[in-house]
């Protein structure tokens, strides 16, 4: 009963791993974005843009998607408005509606 167990056990996992895949799609940055190294950093730098100096590129935001990019979402809502993104083979968090 055990091995039945470890083997519906594996073959979950591995029909998870594929939803996971399934659910990723294309997109095209619709407006200049910048990419964070993480969600925290997302947010602070939203913040950040509400501040009369605004907000600027920094390490835990170093880059900016121009307008027409294709970029891979990941996972669609992070979390308040963030984008899980893969570009130039990294994972980054953008602003769900700078995506098309």
């Amino acid at each position: 009963m055990a091995e039945a167990t470890r083997i519906a056990v594996v073959f979950a996992l591995l029909a998870s791993a594929g939803d996971a895949s399934a659910a990723e799609r294309e997109a095209i940055v619709g407006r200049d974005a910048y990419a964070c190294a993480s969600w925290a950093a997302w947010r602070e730098y939203g913040q950040a843009s509400l501040a009369p100096k605004g907000a600027r590129a920094s390490k835990a935001c170093p880059i900016r998607i121009r307008v027409g990019r294709k970029v891979t979402v990941v996972e669609e809502d992070a979390g308040e408005g963030a984008s899980e993104i893969r570009y130039g083979n990294k994972t980054w968090f953008v602003d769900s509606q700078r995506l098309d």
